[in-house]
């Protein structure tokens, strides 16, 4: 297939798609930027743009950037933004919506707003790239949900130095839910008690460590489902942290409303 060197992607996949954890929206490799007004904030999806070239002026939350040359900026739901194209400006950006996301910027205490006056934005750029050939080739929507969690999950990488010790402490585990983790093992890592942790946890989150970790891992093998149809239910659980397979298959029927194999049928046809 021949692929347009430069191209904004919109995702216009089947709606049955939007019930995964991360739903690709649009993404651009290059783009001559517009002047965007939104001061109302009314946006149903979060984006991170990265500036190629040319100028402009990013207002928000009462504040003005410069928008030049390896900046970049995120910009969450319902935020009210405005940039401004003031000469040549071209960007590369990527949108996307969904609950696993919701909960990731929770790590962060950016109020639906980061600004970074530079960022290596290179690799970023080859994850654009590589999402969207993978969109005008194979378009396996799960893979495509996984690449967007990993560029969101990169970019919030760099706001680590500000992270509190709890945001630190999520962030440990949204990056090793795959792996054996313990209590102690966490703790260890947030250097408090696993009492206190525990305690810590349930009150910010609402849940308990091993059910944030479980839903995790089930939206996690939910992707790989959906993009992989060959991939075997065993190997499924494995790769997605579980030992035990008929507990795998519980807790998926559970979550999704059907066991791994009805919905790897379904989903195969």
């Amino acid at each position: 297939m021949n692929i347009p060197k430069h191209r904004i992607t919109f995702n216009r996949l089947s709606e049955n798609f939007k019930n995964l954890p991360i739903y690709f929206h649009a993404a651009c490799d290059k783009y001559v930027q517009e002047t965007v007004r939104r001061p109302q904030g009314v946006s149903y999806y979060h984006q991170i743009m990265f500036i190629l070239d040319g100028k402009g002026i990013l207002k928000c939350g009462g504040k003005v950037y410069e928008l030049k040359k390896g900046c970049a900026f995120y910009t969450g739901l319902n935020v009210p933004v405005e940039y401004i194209n003031t000469g040549g400006l071209i960007t590369a950006f990527l949108t996307a919506f969904g609950p696993a996301l919701d909960d990731l910027i929770t790590c962060f205490p950016c109020n639906g707003f980061l600004y970074y006056d530079y960022i290596g934005e290179e690799k970023f750029i080859s994850g654009i790239k590589q999402l969207i050939d993978h969109y005008y080739t194979r378009k396996y929507e799960g893979t495509l949900s996984a690449m967007t969690y990993s560029l969101f999950v990169d970019f919030f990488e760099y706001h680590n130095s500000k992270l509190t010790k709890f945001e630190e402490t999520l962030l440990f585990i949204e990056k090793n839910f795959t792996q054996k983790l313990t209590l102690s093992q966490i703790a260890k890592v947030r250097c408090v008690s696993v009492t206190k942790l525990s305690l810590e946890f349930k009150s910010k989150m609402n849940c308990t460590i091993f059910e944030y970790i479980i839903n995790l891992r089930l939206n996690y093998a939910h992707n790989l489902l959906l993009s992989n149809h060959e991939i075997m239910i065993k190997d499924t659980a494995i790769l997605s942290g579980f030992n035990d397979v008929s507990y795998f298959c519980r807790a998926y029927k559970e979550k999704f409303g059907k066991n791994p194999s009805e919905f790897k049928n379904m989903s195969a046809n």
